[in-house]
């Protein structure tokens, strides 16, 4: 993994770095005093992680880990920093940890260990095959490793997108009909479901190694996905989870994936109810985690 370190301490950049040079499964180090050097560091190179210092001359780190995040957007990040009143702020950007300065190795090495396992969990299963990843936060994304899923058809990805709402539930085919081709009369809109459908298991046919099925049974149409990684499945799971044991770890990660409203650049009405009960959950999320954190502190 190729790893970006800014800070504009001299001194601390080449304790860090050569900390980081230690640590297994680092591929290469860059080292920046600024945060204008690093911009121009991510034109002409890729970055997996990034430790950043806060506060620094002409931009803070928190300013520089947005721009990082819009050039890089799965670059995972994490903050060093001789001052622990900047929790909040750092995981509002999406930082993955927060170490405190002086350095200490095993400190550094365990936030190394949170931002590479979140790394490699993001594109692999367990047997090493790309992982399937469904992004629903933000625009509507199927990857297979760094392959993305490209429709051939401009209703295919919303009827998927519907039928992944409704994951294992069978959903009429008059209903879908009226929710994708209300203009239409209705024999031109079944023709226009079967079509797409077909079009989506002929564009899904050709990852066929992975079981991704939409099944036809009493005139109604079922989705069925195995060993998949489903962003809003995996948020709603684990944010209840995390709210109940009141873990701070947990609820940052479940934050992280939340990278925009549910299906919010796609435009479908029929996602407003849902896009809207993510948002309040994500919203009160962020209050409790700010919370703990505040009580930490006193």
């Amino acid at each position: 993994m190729n790893v970006l370190i800014v800070d504009d301490e001299i001194d601390t950049l080449n304790e860090i770095s050569f900390y980081v040079r230690e640590y297994e499964s680092i591929s290469s180090v860059t080292i920046c005093t600024n945060p204008l050097q690093a911009l121009k560091e991510i034109g002409v190179n890729h970055f997996d992680i990034a430790l950043l210092d806060i506060e620094m001359p002409s931009m803070n780190g928190f300013e520089l880990a947005e721009q990082l995040i819009n050039y890089l957007p799965n670059i995972k990040v994490a903050f060093i920093t001789a001052y622990n009143t900047y929790a909040t702020e750092a995981f509002d950007v999406n930082a993955i940890d927060y170490v405190l300065k002086p350095i200490r190795k095993e400190r550094l090495f365990k936030a190394l260990d949170r931002l590479t396992s979140i790394q490699n969990e993001t594109f692999h299963t367990n047997d090493n095959k790309p992982k399937l990843v469904v992004q629903t936060f933000g625009k509507f994304i199927i990857k297979i490793g760094n392959d993305i899923v490209r429709w051939n058809r401009k209703k295919s990805s919303e009827l998927f997108a519907y039928l992944l709402e409704n994951i294992g539930v069978p959903v009429h085919k008059e209903k879908l009909c009226d929710l994708l081709w209300p203009d239409l009369e209705p024999k031109k809109a079944l023709v226009n479901l079967q079509t797409t459908v077909y079009s989506i298991r002929k564009t899904l046919g050709k990852y066929d190694n992975y079981e991704i099925s939409i099944y036809y049974a009493e005139h109604s149409y079922t989705l069925s996905i195995e060993d998949v990684f489903i962003d809003v499945i995996e948020f709603e799971e684990n944010l209840e989870r995390a709210l109940d044991l009141q873990d701070t770890m947990l609820l940052r990660t479940v934050l992280r994936m939340y990278r925009g409203n549910y299906l919010e650049e796609d435009g479908w009405i029929w996602a407003e109810p849902k896009k809207e009960m993510l948002r309040k959950k994500h919203i009160f999320a962020v209050k409790v985690l700010k919370k703990i954190i505040h009580d930490m502190k006193d």
